[in-house]
Protein backbone atom coordinates (compact mmCIF):
# COMPACT_ATOMS: atom_id res chain seq x y z
CA UNK A 1 0.00 0.00 0.00
CA UNK A 2 1.07 3.58 -0.62
CA UNK A 3 -0.42 7.05 -0.60
CA UNK A 4 -0.77 9.07 -3.81
CA UNK A 5 0.07 12.76 -4.05
CA UNK A 6 1.38 15.32 -6.54
CA UNK A 7 4.32 17.66 -7.04
CA UNK A 8 4.22 20.96 -5.12
CA UNK A 9 2.58 22.89 -7.96
CA UNK A 10 0.47 20.40 -9.93
CA UNK A 11 -1.34 21.29 -13.15
CA UNK A 12 -4.96 20.24 -13.54
CA UNK A 13 -3.79 17.32 -15.68
CA UNK A 14 -1.31 16.12 -13.04
CA UNK A 15 -3.96 16.40 -10.32
CA UNK A 16 -6.45 14.48 -12.45
CA UNK A 17 -3.98 11.67 -13.24
CA UNK A 18 -3.05 11.29 -9.57
CA UNK A 19 -6.67 11.18 -8.39
CA UNK A 20 -7.63 8.74 -11.15
CA UNK A 21 -4.76 6.42 -10.24
CA UNK A 22 -5.67 6.51 -6.54
CA UNK A 23 -9.31 5.72 -7.29
CA UNK A 24 -8.51 2.94 -9.77
CA UNK A 25 -6.21 1.07 -7.38
CA UNK A 26 -8.03 1.98 -4.16
CA UNK A 27 -5.15 4.02 -2.74
CA UNK A 28 -5.48 7.10 -0.51
CA UNK A 29 -5.05 10.42 -2.35
CA UNK A 30 -3.43 13.19 -0.27
CA UNK A 31 -3.21 16.82 -1.34
CA UNK A 32 0.45 17.82 -1.38
CA UNK A 33 0.04 21.39 -0.16
CA UNK A 34 3.57 22.25 1.05
CA UNK A 35 4.38 18.97 2.78
CA UNK A 36 7.81 17.42 2.29
CA UNK A 37 8.26 13.70 1.54
CA UNK A 38 9.51 13.13 5.10
CA UNK A 39 6.44 14.83 6.54
CA UNK A 40 4.07 12.74 4.41
CA UNK A 41 5.82 9.47 5.27
CA UNK A 42 5.86 10.34 8.98
CA UNK A 43 2.18 11.31 9.02
CA UNK A 44 0.81 8.36 7.01
CA UNK A 45 3.49 5.72 7.67
CA UNK A 46 3.33 4.55 4.08
CA UNK A 47 5.35 4.68 0.88
CA UNK A 48 4.59 7.69 -1.34
CA UNK A 49 3.77 7.82 -5.07
CA UNK A 50 4.18 11.34 -6.51
CA UNK A 51 2.70 12.46 -9.82
CA UNK A 52 4.64 15.19 -11.60
CA UNK A 53 4.31 16.84 -15.01
CA UNK A 54 6.99 14.73 -16.65
CA UNK A 55 7.32 11.67 -14.44
CA UNK A 56 5.98 9.65 -11.51
CA UNK A 57 8.19 9.05 -8.46
CA UNK A 58 8.01 6.35 -5.80
CA UNK A 59 9.68 6.98 -2.43
CA UNK A 60 9.67 3.98 -0.06
CA UNK A 61 9.33 4.47 3.68
CA UNK A 62 12.85 3.18 4.31
CA UNK A 63 14.60 5.27 1.66
CA UNK A 64 15.17 8.89 0.69
CA UNK A 65 16.13 7.87 -2.85
CA UNK A 66 13.13 8.07 -5.21
CA UNK A 67 12.59 5.50 -7.92
CA UNK A 68 11.17 6.72 -11.24
CA UNK A 69 10.92 5.64 -14.85
CA UNK A 70 13.65 6.80 -17.19
CA UNK A 71 14.25 5.50 -20.74
CA UNK A 72 17.94 5.21 -19.88
CA UNK A 73 20.15 3.48 -22.48
CA UNK A 74 17.24 2.97 -24.88
CA UNK A 75 17.61 6.59 -26.07
CA UNK A 76 21.10 6.24 -27.53
CA UNK A 77 20.37 2.65 -28.64
CA UNK A 78 17.41 3.82 -30.71
CA UNK A 79 19.45 6.70 -32.12
CA UNK A 80 22.16 4.24 -33.10
CA UNK A 81 19.63 2.09 -34.94
CA UNK A 82 18.21 5.15 -36.71
CA UNK A 83 21.74 5.94 -37.94
CA UNK A 84 21.99 2.44 -39.38
CA UNK A 85 23.91 0.90 -36.50
CA UNK A 86 23.38 -2.46 -34.81
CA UNK A 87 22.02 -3.49 -31.42
CA UNK A 88 23.13 -6.82 -29.88
CA UNK A 89 19.68 -7.57 -28.43
CA UNK A 90 17.93 -6.96 -31.75
CA UNK A 91 20.55 -9.09 -33.50
CA UNK A 92 19.95 -11.92 -31.01
CA UNK A 93 16.20 -11.66 -31.53
CA UNK A 94 16.41 -11.13 -35.28
CA UNK A 95 13.45 -8.79 -34.71
CA UNK A 96 11.81 -7.18 -37.72
CA UNK A 97 8.96 -4.68 -38.32
CA UNK A 98 5.57 -6.21 -37.54
CA UNK A 99 6.88 -8.76 -35.00
CA UNK A 100 5.00 -9.45 -31.77
CA UNK A 101 7.39 -9.62 -28.81
CA UNK A 102 6.76 -10.59 -25.19
CA UNK A 103 9.24 -9.12 -22.69
CA UNK A 104 8.81 -11.36 -19.63
CA UNK A 105 11.01 -9.19 -17.40
CA UNK A 106 10.14 -5.57 -18.14
CA UNK A 107 11.91 -3.81 -15.26
CA UNK A 108 12.35 -0.16 -16.29
CA UNK A 109 11.52 -1.02 -19.89
CA UNK A 110 14.74 0.05 -21.63
CA UNK A 111 14.98 -3.12 -23.73
CA UNK A 112 11.25 -3.02 -24.55
CA UNK A 113 11.60 0.52 -25.92
CA UNK A 114 14.30 -0.62 -28.34
CA UNK A 115 12.16 -3.61 -29.37
CA UNK A 116 9.13 -1.36 -29.86
CA UNK A 117 11.11 0.96 -32.11
CA UNK A 118 12.21 -1.95 -34.29
CA UNK A 119 8.83 -3.69 -34.64
CA UNK A 120 7.16 -0.33 -35.33
CA UNK A 121 3.48 0.56 -35.37
CA UNK A 122 2.62 -2.66 -37.24
CA UNK A 123 4.17 -4.77 -34.46
CA UNK A 124 3.48 -5.18 -30.77
CA UNK A 125 5.51 -5.31 -27.55
CA UNK A 126 3.97 -6.47 -24.28
CA UNK A 127 6.09 -6.04 -21.15
CA UNK A 128 5.39 -8.16 -18.06
CA UNK A 129 6.33 -6.85 -14.63
CA UNK A 130 5.62 -8.97 -11.55
CA UNK A 131 6.08 -6.12 -9.04
CA UNK A 132 2.95 -3.95 -8.82
CA UNK A 133 4.64 -0.64 -8.03
CA UNK A 134 7.24 -1.07 -10.78
CA UNK A 135 4.51 -1.84 -13.31
CA UNK A 136 2.59 1.29 -12.29
CA UNK A 137 5.64 3.55 -12.41
CA UNK A 138 6.74 2.33 -15.82
CA UNK A 139 3.21 2.43 -17.28
CA UNK A 140 2.59 5.97 -16.05
CA UNK A 141 6.14 7.10 -16.82
CA UNK A 142 6.07 5.85 -20.41
CA UNK A 143 2.86 7.78 -20.99
CA UNK A 144 4.27 11.19 -19.99
CA UNK A 145 8.06 11.10 -20.35
CA UNK A 146 9.21 13.24 -23.29
CA UNK A 147 12.48 12.83 -25.18
CA UNK A 148 13.77 15.13 -27.91
CA UNK A 149 13.63 12.26 -30.40
CA UNK A 150 9.98 11.65 -31.31
CA UNK A 151 10.73 8.08 -32.41
CA UNK A 152 11.70 7.23 -28.83
CA UNK A 153 8.44 8.76 -27.55
CA UNK A 154 6.40 6.81 -30.10
CA UNK A 155 8.15 3.57 -29.13
CA UNK A 156 7.39 4.19 -25.42
CA UNK A 157 3.71 4.98 -26.00
CA UNK A 158 3.15 1.76 -27.98
CA UNK A 159 4.33 -0.61 -25.24
CA UNK A 160 1.62 -2.44 -23.30
CA UNK A 161 2.64 -2.87 -19.64
CA UNK A 162 1.04 -5.81 -17.84
CA UNK A 163 1.33 -6.50 -14.13
CA UNK A 164 1.81 -10.27 -14.08
CA UNK A 165 4.26 -13.03 -13.27
CA UNK A 166 5.69 -14.31 -16.53
CA UNK A 167 4.71 -17.95 -15.97
CA UNK A 168 1.11 -17.03 -15.16
CA UNK A 169 0.89 -14.93 -18.32
CA UNK A 170 2.55 -17.51 -20.56
CA UNK A 171 0.05 -20.15 -19.41
CA UNK A 172 -2.90 -18.13 -20.76
CA UNK A 173 -1.24 -17.33 -24.12
CA UNK A 174 -2.21 -19.17 -27.29
CA UNK A 175 0.32 -21.39 -28.99
CA UNK A 176 2.70 -19.49 -31.32
CA UNK A 177 1.12 -16.14 -30.34
CA UNK A 178 4.44 -14.24 -30.17
CA UNK A 179 7.34 -14.17 -32.59
CA UNK A 180 9.91 -13.77 -29.83
CA UNK A 181 10.00 -14.10 -26.04
CA UNK A 182 12.66 -12.32 -23.98
CA UNK A 183 13.98 -13.05 -20.49
CA UNK A 184 16.33 -10.82 -18.48
CA UNK A 185 16.35 -12.25 -14.92
CA UNK A 186 18.10 -9.36 -13.19
CA UNK A 187 20.31 -9.40 -10.12
CA UNK A 188 21.56 -12.94 -10.68
CA UNK A 189 24.93 -11.29 -10.03
CA UNK A 190 25.25 -7.70 -8.89
CA UNK A 191 26.89 -5.51 -11.51
CA UNK A 192 28.52 -2.67 -9.58
CA UNK A 193 28.36 -0.29 -12.52
CA UNK A 194 24.55 -0.31 -12.56
CA UNK A 195 24.19 2.38 -9.88
CA UNK A 196 20.99 3.80 -11.39
CA UNK A 197 19.28 0.48 -10.63
CA UNK A 198 19.86 0.73 -6.87
CA UNK A 199 16.33 1.92 -5.98
CA UNK A 200 14.89 -0.97 -8.00
CA UNK A 201 16.94 -3.70 -6.34
CA UNK A 202 14.91 -3.73 -3.12
CA UNK A 203 11.62 -4.34 -4.92
CA UNK A 204 12.78 -6.38 -7.93
CA UNK A 205 11.71 -9.98 -8.48
CA UNK A 206 14.91 -12.08 -8.44
CA UNK A 207 13.16 -15.25 -9.67
CA UNK A 208 15.35 -17.27 -12.04
CA UNK A 209 14.18 -19.17 -15.09
CA UNK A 210 12.50 -22.51 -14.52
CA UNK A 211 11.91 -25.65 -16.56
CA UNK A 212 8.16 -24.99 -16.55
CA UNK A 213 8.70 -21.42 -17.77
CA UNK A 214 10.85 -22.63 -20.66
CA UNK A 215 8.29 -25.26 -21.66
CA UNK A 216 5.59 -22.59 -21.82
CA UNK A 217 7.87 -20.16 -23.68
CA UNK A 218 8.59 -22.78 -26.35
CA UNK A 219 4.86 -23.33 -26.78
CA UNK A 220 4.07 -19.63 -27.11
CA UNK A 221 7.01 -18.38 -29.22
CA UNK A 222 7.19 -18.92 -32.98
CA UNK A 223 10.72 -17.78 -33.85
CA UNK A 224 13.06 -17.30 -30.92
CA UNK A 225 13.49 -17.24 -27.16
CA UNK A 226 16.23 -14.84 -26.05
CA UNK A 227 17.99 -14.67 -22.69
CA UNK A 228 20.17 -11.89 -21.27
CA UNK A 229 22.32 -12.98 -18.34
CA UNK A 230 25.73 -12.65 -16.72
CA UNK A 231 28.36 -14.29 -18.92
CA UNK A 232 28.99 -16.94 -16.24
CA UNK A 233 25.32 -17.81 -15.83
CA UNK A 234 24.61 -21.57 -15.92
CA UNK A 235 21.19 -20.83 -17.48
CA UNK A 236 22.62 -20.69 -21.01
CA UNK A 237 23.75 -24.30 -20.93
CA UNK A 238 21.01 -25.53 -18.59
CA UNK A 239 18.19 -24.51 -20.93
CA UNK A 240 19.91 -25.01 -24.27
CA UNK A 241 20.62 -21.41 -25.32
CA UNK A 242 23.26 -20.65 -27.93
CA UNK A 243 25.41 -18.12 -26.05
CA UNK A 244 26.60 -15.07 -27.99
CA UNK A 245 29.90 -14.14 -26.37
CA UNK A 246 30.75 -10.43 -26.05
CA UNK A 247 34.32 -9.72 -24.91
CA UNK A 248 33.51 -6.17 -23.85
CA UNK A 249 30.45 -6.95 -21.72
CA UNK A 250 29.66 -8.83 -18.52
CA UNK A 251 26.22 -9.56 -19.96
CA UNK A 252 25.76 -12.00 -22.81
CA UNK A 253 22.73 -12.87 -24.91
CA UNK A 254 21.64 -16.36 -25.77
CA UNK A 255 18.96 -17.63 -28.11
CA UNK A 256 16.92 -20.74 -28.90
CA UNK A 257 15.98 -20.83 -32.58
CA UNK A 258 12.56 -22.49 -32.64
CA UNK A 259 12.23 -22.39 -36.42
CA UNK A 260 15.36 -24.52 -36.92
CA UNK A 261 14.25 -26.91 -34.14
CA UNK A 262 10.94 -27.53 -35.92
CA UNK A 263 12.59 -28.56 -39.20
Amino acid sequence: MYIVTTCLRPTDDVLSRAQTHAAEYNMKFVERRKHSMDELKKRYQQDVLVFDKRRVEFTPMNSTEPFFFHPSSSVFRVKQLIRGGRDPLIDAMQATPGDHILDCTLGLGSDSIVMSHVVGSSGKVIGLESQFITAQLVREGMSVWVEKDEQVNEAMRRIEVVHSHSLDYLKICDENSFDCIYFDPMFEKTISESVHLNPLRSIADPSPLSEEMMIEAKRVAKKRIVLKAHFESPAFQQYGFTQIKRKTSKFHYGYIDLESESI
